[in-house]
This record gives C-alpha cells, sequence and structure tokens, in this order.
C-alpha cells in the first residue's frame, strides 16, 4: 500500500511511525516548513526555544514510552521539578498569581469573602455546559471568572466567551485547584531538543517540500498545484478540516535580554486584563541552560477578521521591555503562524461532524490539531496515531467504520 501524508508536524510524524509499526514501506510526507512544526526546536545561541510553551507530557505509560525512545525528558527547573505558570492580573509582575487558579488566589483577591460565598452556592455536580462561560461560571463562579479567565479567552479567541463551546474545556486546567499543578502530576519536562523525536519517528520515508491542499470533498487532494490522490491508496492529513471553521493565528515576538538567571515570575505568564499581547513565556525556565542572556516570547493571537500590526506589536514589546522589566532589548525576531490554533465555537459542532462523515467516505484520514478541529497537545497527536495502528482496518473501510475510529481520536480532548 502506498500511503501519502500531509503535513510534518507531530500529528503527521506519528502517523509515519506507526504505519512502519504496521509494516508499511512506501511512504510520502510532504512538509512545507520544517519536520516538527510548531514543536520543532531552534537554538538561540544555547538556548533552546520552539514556536511557544512545548512541555513533553503525558498520562499514558504507552506514549510516554515511546518519546523516551527518542529523549530523555529532564524535569523542570522549579524546586518540585514540575511546571507552574502564573497569571499577571494588573500587569503588576510583582504579584503574581498562580494558574491554574487555587484557594491561593482566592485569598490574594480584594474581596476573599464574596469569592468564597460565590464557591459555597456552586453545585460541582451538575457543570452548565451550553456554552463555555456558563460552564465556568458553573464551576468558579463569576468573580473569579470576570478575573482571571473571561478578558483572556477574549484576547486569545477573538470570541465572546457565550459564543464558545464548553466541550474543550472539560480536560483543561480552569477550575479550583488545590495546587497550581498545571499538568495534575503527569510525567512532565523539556528534552532539550525535540527534533530527535520528530526526525526518528520519520526516518526511513520519503519527504517531499512542497504545498499540499485538500478539497473540501476531501476527493482531491493536490500538492504544488498537481493532483495526487489517485497515486495512493491512503492519504493521511494534517491540514486545516475545512476552510470553513474557524482558526486562530499567533504571532510570536522573540526578545534576547541579558540576564544570567530568570526574568519573569514564571516559563508562561498570561496578561488576562493588560495589554495586546496573551502572555510572555521565558524558555530558560522551560528547560534551563546557562547563559547570561534570556529568551522571552510575547504571544499575540489573530485571525483573518483583525489581523495584526506586526510593527505596531514589537513598539509595544519595545515598550514593556524598557517601562515594566527595565531591561534593554539585546536582539528581536519574530514569527509569524497560521492555523495555530482552532476555535471550539457552538455553531461549528454540526459543520465538523459532516465534514468527519464525508472524510470517512473516501481514502483521506484527517488527523491531528487542524485535521481534526480539535485543541491538542503533542502526546495527543501520538495518541490519536496509536488509535490509527489499533483500528487500521476500520481506518481502510469507508463509511461507519472510518467514522467510528475519527470519533475515537477525538475522545480525548484538552
Amino acid at each position: 500500500m502506498k500511503v501519502l501524508i500531509l503535513g510534518g508536524g507531530p500529528a503527521g510524524c506519528a502517523a509515519a511511525y506507526f504505519l512502519k509499526q504496521l509494516g508499511i514501506s512506501d511512504i510520502t510526507l510532504i512538509e512545507k516548513e520544517t519536520i516538527g512544526g510548531c514543536a520543532r526546536t531552534s537554538f538561540y545561541d544555547s538556548i533552546p526555544y520552539e514556536f511557544g510553551p512545548q512541555i513533553l507530557y503525558t498520562d499514558e505509560p504507552q506514549i510516554r514510552k515511546i518519546f523516551e525512545k527518542f529523549v530523555e525528558n529532564k524535569a523542570a527547573p522549579t524546586k518540585d521539578r514540575e511546571y507552574h505558570p502564573k497569571v499577571i492580573i494588573d500587569g503588576n509582575l510583582e504579584r503574581p498569581h498562580d494558574f491554574p487558579i487555587t484557594i491561593a488566589n482566592v485569598l490574594m483577591s480584594a474581596n476573599p469573602i464574596k469569592i468564597i460565598y460565590e464557591l459555597y452556592k456552586l453545585k460541582l455536580d451538575e457543570p452548565d455546559f451550553s456554552n463555555f462561560e456558563n460552564y465556568m461560571l458553573s464551576r468558579i463562579g463569576k468573580t473569579l471568572y470576570d478575573t482571571y479567565v473571561r478578558n483572556y479567552n477574549k484576547k486569545m479567541w477573538k470570541k465572546d466567551p457565550t459564543e464558545l463551546d464548553a466541550e474543550w474545556a472539560k480536560e483543561r486546567t480552569l477550575t479550583l485547584r488545590e495546587r497550581n499543578d498545571m499538568f495534575q502530576g503527569r510525567w512532565q519536562g523539556h528534552p532539550g531538543n525535540h527534533n530527535p523525536i520528530w526526525e526518528g519517528m520519520v526516518s526511513g520515508i520519503k519527504i517531499e517540500k512542497g504545498i499540499a491542499c485538500v478539497s473540501e470533498s476531501f476527493k482531491k487532494v493536490y500538492v504544488d498545484g498537481k493532483s495526487r490522490e489517485r497515486d495512493y491508496g491512503l492519504i493521511i492529513s494534517t491540514l486545516p478540516l475545512s476552510n470553513k471553521l474557524p482558526y486562530m493565528n499567533t504571532l510570536k515576538i522573540y526578545v534576547v535580554i541579558k540576564e544570567d538567571k530568570f526574568i519573569m515570575p514564571s516559563y508562561i505568564n498570561s496578561f488576562p486584563n493588560n495589554y495586546n499581547f496573551i502572555r510572555i513565556m521565558e524558555y530558560k525556565q522551560q528547560f534551563y541552560v546557562e547563559n547570561d542572556h534570556s529568551l522571552l516570547d510575547f504571544a499575540f493571537s489573530w485571525n483573518n477578521d483583525t489581523g495584526i500590526d506586526v510593527n505596531k506589536a514589537i513598539e509595544e514589546v519595545r515598550w514593556f521591555c524598557k517601562n515594566i522589566l527595565k531591561r534593554k532589548v539585546e536582539d528581536l525576531f519574530f514569527i509569524n503562524k497560521t492555523y495555530t490554533y482552532p476555535v471550539s465555537t457552538l455553531s461549528i459542532r454540526k459543520i465538523i461532524e459532516n465534514k468527519l462523515k464525508a472524510a470517512a467516505d473516501t481514502k483521506v484520514l484527517p488527523l491531528g490539531r487542524c485535521g481534526l478541529h480539535a485543541y491538542v497537545s503533542k502526546d495527543l497527536c501520538v495518541r490519536m496515531g496509536l488509535i490509527m495502528k489499533n483500528h487500521f482496518d476500520g481506518v481502510l473501510q469507508k463509511g461507519a467504520k472510518k467514522l467510528q475510529v475519527l470519533h475515537k481520536m477525538r475522545e480525548k480532548l484538552r
């Protein structure tokens, strides 16, 4: 069997890896940029960085074993060896708050008694899934929601939270916690270089540079404008499931500042209520190396309706570094990527299901964050590939059996 994989990010690499385990050797992968996608590691001097946070984590031993076949995960450079993001609710770096939200956040608030009363009134065994906002209100109450969640999601998704679907929030770290354990005790860390994972997974297969696209019906597949669907028995697409579905794009502005230790309160620092950027990441707090400089990135979320003024964003970053961090920018560069996050709104459920049904009747298998329009991490991309392997007979059967496999791939979203 000849298989074509469209896209060389984590999902495309995982697909190649598991196809080889099935004994399939005639595999071609089309990648327009570099293997690994947003999770590919680059280096500024000795500091490893990717396109935003790329913690390697999982709660599934089988997936951990796959990662450890290629890399050794290094624990977080913190006292308890875990990652603890922070939220800056008022722009003041001297008073960072926990994320996930904890009891400490309640005690730091201006009116903790009001928050405690709101929490007391909640019926936690009856969450409201009617939309994202109502779900969050039913889990943490109005004050915590307004302080930490509402504005961040408006900045991130460019949507009112009442328009967002609540399903994806169930698996995420948005409810009140006893402690701010982002990954809830899961195996977690950073290997210092993710590239051996992606390169190891695609080892031995044919890789072509090209720009691929799939028709809305999934019956036509083009690479650099040439039709390719007739040449392959199976086509795995990690490209967007449909042009009718909403996606967010991300501009990341990287700055280099002279500092041999740390600058920010944590490796990830979110700003729900101030500034146009959504968060700042410090890469030496993701994977520590001895270096007299630190590398930060400022993330700006945008879509095709809002657009992004790169020069204006750079101006804001420079202002922040000068006036808030009180530091000089030694170097600055930026990366602007499209289709980085699928947006989950109430209005698209039917579109997703119809697209999955359409794909199930063709030789195309959608996979990954864009392919299945699912906000998933690296471990879940690998999990999807594993599901493909374990249910490969269903993948090759058009119709209901294949649709069941696609639904199974979307079971565990976070």
